[in-house]
């Protein structure tokens, strides 16, 4: 009993440990600190010196890369910034990993969300360290090449690339390869990522947890014989991490690589210890050496899935092994892939819920299907780079196995064809994923080690978790929303009140339109739109009017009005603004930066108050 205690305590010690850490940590690697960052020429034409670090997945508009900037206007800085190159630009694949460019442009501030129920890319960047963007649509100056390590390592795997697409392969095949072994998903077709993601095994072709664990179980069967050799444990071990480590370094050192290959490093330090393993302990522990590196990996959706499936994989398979056990290895073998697709989605179905609002019914077969199989393709798609290094002439290894994907990828195609099966917009609150997880803590808490005093700790905590949520929708009550959509072409001014979403200044709704309010419509139930073509509407006692025409607003009798400025109206704003003495102005992001500016500079001179969507962000008001 004293060394379950003692046990816990300890637990709870590394957990607070961690913590304390990771936020000091986070508190020291703030790089707006430096007082030699370049974001303090912000929005200003200079002369600036950058080295591309590493590419990007391409949009549908741009070439991408990070860079490390070093020189500003003839000033040592410092910093990592976004790299937008126009695919029709003629600078486009002419810049690779490690140039050192010297070009005129200016650091531009990373776009905001277009509401605050859109994905924020601000903020995500902001948690990489990277705070600006340039965009190079002109000749540059390449003055030099980087050649530290890390570059060096990134030019081998575009030689492997190059190699790659040299090779008989197919460019499906070609593709997957890439993004399975080298963590390059440009190859890969839209038509391959819709029919994974429909499947719901999109994680197969991003290198993650589930290709790493892959890995590590085959590096531990591969290696496994070392083990009756003299210090043979010590051995094994280490060479387990150093494969683990080495494929992360070729793959590109990317975060879900990083994050995965050292949780299963810690996995392997694990087989040191005889007896009872501490398994869960040294998941925890990666857990909190990642975070203490880089506090905002907490914040990294990959990061949250991939340790909610670990976590739950290792609560729970010891407690589902004990039931289902076959006397036939083989088939105990798919028994097992099965049992653990079906506790990793357990483990990960809140974040799923939350993030992506929905669930692919098919997952379960899908996902027993394609884990199954992994491991032919991972070893086949490693041979098949062995041998195309020594020659890239067609062979019977390269046929087999790129019969073998075609299929692979063809019963993909089939699991993604039962579009029926997915359930899409699905809304769920941060509270119901911590119940959901407070519910599965109870139910591991309560089958490990089932007793009366535990029944009653499950029963209070239950009872807690009540009361938290009916504060929590106390507190979060439906209440009316007006909403400013930050979307430079075209205006968006909706008013949310209960399940009734009403767009104000439209007649109908474009689907594009449509598209832009998918995010409000889940994450807040709402049944329906209805459009209103009036430019004059009452919020919350406030009266607000619509300025997107030339007309004569300045003669209006009313006074006090909040005005919405939109669409660059060919008016006197000056006039305007001294007539109707408006209580504030909101001048929405689809007029022109020379017409913000001028009504910006109006506001000040005759201090009336406004609010520019494009600087601040969508308006909200409650």
């Amino acid at each position: 009993m004293h060394k379950v205690v003692a046990h816990q305590i300890f637990f709870f010690l590394l957990l607070l440990f961690g913590a304390s850490i990771s936020w000091f940590s986070q508190e020291f690697q703030n790089d707006l600190r430096n007082k030699n960052h370049y974001t303090k020429f912000l929005n200003k034409q200079v002369l600036t010196k950058v080295t591309l670090v590493k590419r990007l997945t391409n949009t549908k508009v741009y070439e991408r890369f990070y860079a490390d900037v070093s020189l500003v206007n003839n000033t040592v800085t410092s910093g990592k910034v976004l790299v937008e190159i126009p695919l029709k630009s003629a600078v486009k694949s002419k810049l690779e990993i490690g140039d050192v460019l010297l070009c005129n442009t200016n650091f531009k501030s990373i776009n905001l969300p277009l509401s605050p129920y859109d994905f924020d890319y601000k903020t995500y960047l902001a948690r990489k360290h990277v705070y600006a963007k340039i965009k190079i649509n002109h000749k540059v100056d390449k003055i030099g090449e980087s050649n530290s390590w890390f570059i060096q390592l990134q030019k081998l795997r575009n030689s492997v690339n190059s190699i790659l697409e040299k090779s008989s392969l197919s460019f499906n095949t070609i593709g997957l390869i890439k993004a399975m072994l080298l963590g390059d998903k440009n190859d890969v077709t839209e038509e391959v990522k819709t029919s994974f993601t429909n499947s719901g095994v999109v994680h197969i072709i991003a290198i993650s947890g589930m290709h790493v664990g892959v890995l590590y179980l085959m590096l531990l069967y591969t290696f496994g014989f070392l083990k009756r050799f003299k210090h043979g444990d010590y051995i094994y071990v280490v060479i387990v991490v150093m494969c683990l480590w080495s494929f992360a370094i070729f793959s590109g050192l990317s975060s879900s690589v990083i994050r995965s290959v050292t949780m299963f490093s810690f996995l392997a330090l694990t087989k040191l210890k005889t007896g009872n393993r501490l398994v869960l302990e040294s998941v925890i522990s990666s857990m909190l050496l990642l975070l203490v590196v880089d506090a905002n990996y907490l914040f990294d959706v990959g990061f949250q899935l991939s340790y909610a499936a670990v976590i739950s994989i290792v609560v729970f398979y010891p407690l589902f092994s004990k039931w289902i056990k076959v006397k036939y290895k083989f088939l105990q073998y798919f028994i097992d892939v099965l049992v653990v697709s079906i506790i990793a989605q357990l483990g990960v179905l809140p974040l799923s819920l939350y993030y992506f609002h929905q669930i692919p019914l098919q997952f379960l077969f899908a996902n027993f299907f394609a884990v199954s199989l992994l491991f032919i393709v991972l070893y086949g798609g490693i041979f098949v780079l062995i041998k195309l290094f020594f020659s890239t002439n067609k062979s019977f290894l390269e046929n087999v196995y790129d019969v073998f994907i075609t299929y692979y990828l063809e019963v993909i195609y089939y699991f993604s064809s039962f579009s029926k099966w997915i359930i899409k917009d699905i809304s769920i609150s941060k509270a119901q994923v911590l119940f959901y997880y407070v519910f599965l803590f109870c139910a591991w808490y309560l089958v490990s080690d089932y007793s009366y005093k535990r029944i009653k700790r499950i029963l209070f905590l239950i009872i807690i978790c009540q009361l938290f949520f009916l504060f929590d929708g106390f507190k979060n009550k439906e209440t009316p929303e007006l909403l400013i959509y930050n979307q430079y072409n075209q205006d968006l001014i909706t008013v949310r009140n209960q399940k009734k979403l009403m767009v104000f200044g439209k007649d109908s709704l474009s689907p594009k339109e449509m598209d832009l309010l998918k995010e409000n419509q889940i994450k807040n139930k709402l049944k329906y739109f209805d459009c209103v073509a009036d430019e004059s509407f009452q919020f919350k006692n406030e009266n607000f009017l619509i300025i997107n025409k030339k007309q004569s607003y300045h003669l209006l009798k009313q006074k006090k009005l909040i005005l919405i400025m939109a669409n660059n109206p060919k008016i006197n704003f000056e006039r305007l603004v001294t007539a109707l003495k408006p209580k504030q102005v909101i001048i929405a992001s689809s007029n022109y930066k020379n017409n913000q500016f001028k009504w910006k500079s109006t506001c000040k001179k005759l201090q009336v108050p406004f609010y520019c969507v494009s600087e601040l962000g969508a308006y909200k008001k409650y």
